[in-house]
């Protein structure tokens, strides 16, 4: 055999070689290194599709729809101070809701705001825990007098535009929170790309050696991603004004959220918001001072056919111009770390 008769048979070898090595297709085998491959190049144009599109985040609540939430909020803290310790839990659990009372031509929505039942529990330090069950318990302990008053009452009515702009409020609550900052989440007027970012500019009370500070802050939001419908919009409390004091710390760490929102742009309402905090502070009582404070919190919408949804809520109507004289309390880091009501 000549030299270029070998070369040949020799090319054709390492061809059939490398052709057994990678895998026939011939029987409908694709190698997984070539599906994995097509499903990175699917993400990445599905990636450049949605930062190319836009979507627009509106709330559109109905007329006589009635949205309920479960929330339920774990607390921990550790306080420590002058060579003493004292730990703290709490867990917390509730049903919100919602009824739509009116929609007006412009969109603008209308709602009354209950809390139809709770769970409470708490423990500080080596003291017996203390809990709560508005459906089961007639004994209320003193900790949640506040709230067991306030089950099953109307505590608020809302008027909201399609963006969630606060249009018009009566209530007796000191915080409209929702969860990250007031009881609606605000919307981008225009429609948005994935990836936008918007925030809102808030003031946040803080105190020190000096006495009561105002802080500058913000809650930061971004279109994180979209998929089914769903919009996943991430936020975090951003504090503009430098903190140079533990004392300002250990005051606002309850306030310094993350997480992350999954809004229905088809249905126009949020299903599902989780937050979290993971916030210490040291030095701000003495040199051996130590708070720590974590927390999780999530909030999920009910399902239409879930048996709560068949309450009986025709005594819930508009708040009246007497509404709820006694505000809810709120525990501060000042107190003990119990958790807010």
């Amino acid at each position: 055999m000549n030299r270029k008769t070998i070369g040949c048979m020799l090319a054709g070898m390492i061809c059939l070689a490398s052709f057994l090595i990678c895998g026939s297709p011939a029987f409908g085998q694709t190698p997984d290194n070539i599906k994995e491959s097509v499903a990175d190049q699917i993400e990445r144009a599905t990636n450049k599709v949605n930062q190319k599109q836009t979507y627009q985040l509106a709330y559109k609540l109905k007329k006589g729809e009635e949205i309920r939430w479960d929330f339920e909020q774990v607390v921990s803290t550790k306080f420590q101070m002058a060579g003493e310790v004292e730990e703290s839990s709490s867990r917390s659990e509730n049903t919100k809701l919602w009824k739509v009372v009116n929609v007006d031509q412009l969109g603008n929505m209308t709602f009354a705001y209950t809390i139809e039942s709770v769970k409470m529990w708490t423990k500080v330090g080596d003291e017996n825990p203390v809990s709560f069950d508005s459906e089961t318990d007639k004994d209320v302990p003193e900790v949640y007098s506040g709230t067991a008053e306030n089950v099953g009452n109307t505590l608020a009515i809302f008027s909201i535009s399609p963006n969630g702009t606060i249009l018009d409020r009566k209530s007796s609550l000191k915080e409209d929170v929702f969860g990250i900052g007031k009881v609606t989440i605000p919307l981008p007027e225009k429609a948005v790309p994935v990836g936008f970012k918007w925030d809102v500019p808030i003031v946040l009370s803080a105190n020190d050696e000096q006495g009561t500070k105002k802080l500058k802050a913000r809650i930061l939001y971004e279109l994180a991603s979209v998929k089914d419908q769903n919009a996943y919009i991430r936020f975090r409390t951003e504090v503009l004004t430098p903190v140079t004091s533990e004392k300002i710390r250990s005051t606002i760490m309850q306030k310094m959220t993350k997480g992350i929102v999954v809004f229905d742009m088809e249905r126009g309402c949020p299903i599902l918001q989780r937050m979290e905090w993971d916030e210490k502070a040291q030095g701000f009582e003495g040199p051996d001072s130590y708070l720590k404070y974590v927390a999780r919190m999530s909030e999920k919408i009910i399902s239409a056919d879930d048996p709560r949804n068949q309450k009986n809520t025709s005594a819930l109507s508009p708040v009246k111009e007497d509404i709820a004289t006694k505000p809810v309390e709120v525990k501060t880091l000042e107190g003990k770390p119990v958790m807010r009501k």
